[in-house]
């Protein structure tokens, strides 16, 4: 358990600066705003989480709701620290953007530069790939779930997550060409930097930037039960009660910031003021990545970057453990607002929800759903949409069925809402479901919301026989994961077993395609006999991991 300093600063604190906003600003009321955002099953006795405003500088206002330690019976508050999760990144993209400017290192440069034996790929990958999730790296995270190493149960340290991609064969995309989150690319930024300061990454930002900010509550954790002092708690619930929730890795990149809402707003302020490295550094921290087919992908090195409302907003959240974390900063109203709980998902405030009390008569007005005007349809065209969509990179699922009163039904639960002959909308949701027929049996789905699409195609489906199911039993090796997989038939349900992980039932999704724990999908490859070979485990973030078929 990570040990609790108590100090003098640990009083529970309530920060209300009515005056923040200048001349004529009603804020008189705050404080009972706030409150009716926070979740009612937080009280005295429970988790719960710190929020803090901050406006020109000020912490105009800062609450803690519930406990930061339910053995000490210690409240939340302003100065205990607590992780924030990937919030942390901002600060080693911070420092990235400042060896960039000093010309230690170039953030266009490719990884291959600063790493001696980092793998080759067929495509490029530099610096800012890394730092802005577009690199095509693997998630080692996902990747050790897949040999039984749970990512909320046994430690993973640096070099662990350094091999994934060294083992990786080939990139899940090319660099630049999408947007998809990965925090192991924040692990090997942290070894990179090692290389070029020669000077362990935390401590680098140590004496560089939270020094330099007076962020004294501030700590890295550096090790698994490194003592850090003036930490809350994380917990989560339990058949038993509440249970504290212990962190089991220590890989500075991706996470490992423990911070209090006090030294955050100095952070904060660090926006505006540029008081670390200058507008240079700033400007190169702040500049969001241009994906390869000129769209925005409204991050930058470790931060969001877009509009939220018709307002400039800089956000990230995070999490680790059983705490979350909501940084966010309206730059050109000066007003940032920090959530942070130890209770999980369970005890968190909008950040946006807040910044809508200061902001909204300055905010454009919510998008308001489009009135569905539904049109009739044929219950045999109805019927020909039904069956089982598969994305196309093989790691999602979506099925269409038929209730008893002839609607469409979508994941078994929702109605599709025809609007014309391919299109339907959903109740309360902003987006719409696009099927196309290119003939009896092919079928194409597009999920289309905020202006991204996902496309599906239709996958005939299985005769789920013995039969036809035994001849998927066998052993499967992977050279990547350098492991085992044993498929095997048992009381017509086909099963995967793992030495760590146990028995997998498998569900079959289409023809040669079942789905596993987790909402992984596993995908069978054949020659060009139709013999299996193989397959592909696809998990979330995590593409085409193949086990080849021994026997």
């Amino acid at each position: 358990m990570r040990h609790f300093i108590l100090s003098i600063g640990l009083l529970f604190v309530l920060i209300i600066v009515p005056n923040a906003f200048g001349q004529g600003a009603d804020l008189s009321n705050l404080e009972s705003q706030i409150d009716s955002l926070v979740p009612k099953q937080v009280n005295d006795s429970t988790p719960g989480l710190v929020i803090g405003v901050v406006k020109n500088g000020e912490l105009i206002f800062g609450k803690g709701y519930g406990k930061a330690n339910l053995t000490y019976d210690i409240p939340n508050d302003m100065n205990l620290v607590y992780n924030i999760g990937s919030v942390s990144k901002q600060f080693l993209g911070y420092a990235f953007a400042m060896l960039h400017s000093e010309g230690k290192l170039n953030i266009d440069d490719p990884v291959n530069k600063y790493l001696n034996d980092w793998p080759e790929f067929e495509h490029k990958v530099t610096l800012r790939h890394l730092l802005t999730h577009t690199s095509g790296y693997r998630e080692a995270y996902t990747m050790s779930n897949l040999v039984g190493r749970y990512v909320g149960q046994d430690r993973l340290t640096r070099e662990e997550c350094l091999n994934v991609v060294r083992r990786q064969p080939q990139l899940e995309f090319v660099p630049g060409s999408r947007f998809t989150y990965n925090s192991t690319a924040w692990v090997i930024l942290a070894e990179l930097m090692e290389k070029v300061t020669e000077t362990p990454a935390d401590i680098w930002v140590e004496n560089n930037i939270l020094k330099p900010l007076d962020m004294n509550d501030t700590q890295i954790e550096s090790y698994v039960g490194e003592v850090i002092t003036n930490a809350a708690e994380s917990y989560s619930n339990s058949d038993q009660g509440y249970k504290n929730e212990e962190s089991n890795r220590a890989i500075f990149g991706a996470a490992e910031v423990y911070t209090s809402v006090n030294d955050l707003v100095k952070w904060i302020n660090n926006y505006k003021t540029s008081q670390i490295g200058g507008e240079a550094v700033r400007s190169v921290f702040l500049d969001p990545f241009i994906l390869n087919d000129g769209s925005d992908s409204e991050y930058a090195l470790g931060i969001g970057v877009s509009e939220y409302r018709g307002l400039k907003r800089y956000r990230h959240t995070g999490g680790h453990e059983a705490f979350s974390s909501q940084l966010s900063y309206y730059p050109d109203e000066d007003l940032g607002i920090i959530v942070i709980s130890n209770f999980g998902g369970r005890a968190s405030v909008s950040t946006s929800a807040i910044a809508s009390l200061f902001l909204g008569d300055k905010m454009t007005q919510e998008e308001k759903l489009p009135e569905i005007k539904p049109v009739n349809m044929a219950a045999d065209k109805l019927k020909s949409f039904t069956g089982m969509y598969v994305t196309d990179t093989m790691n999602d699922t979506v099925e269409l069925t038929m209730n008893e009163e002839g609607s469409l039904i979508a994941g078994g639960q929702f109605k599709l809402i025809p609007v014309n002959d391919k299109t339907f909308r959903i109740e309360d949701w902003n987006g719409e479901i696009e099927i196309e027929m290119s003939s009896d049996s092919e079928a194409n789905l597009k999920i289309i919301q905020g202006g991204s699409v996902d496309s599906y195609k239709r996958f005939a489906s299985m005769d789920n026989g013995s039969d036809t199911l035994t001849s998927y039993e066998g052993r499967y090796w992977s050279d990547e994961l350098e492991t085992y997989y044993t498929l095997k038939l048992v009381e017509n349900t086909l099963k995967v077993n793992h030495r760590w992980i146990g028995e997998i039932e498998l569900s079959p999704v289409a023809q040669d395609i079942f789905r596993g724990q987790w909402g992984t999908i596993f995908s069978f490859t054949r020659d060009n006999e139709n013999q299996l070979t193989g397959f592909n485990i696809n998990s979330g973030r995590t593409l085409n991991v193949y086990f080849e078929r021994k026997n």
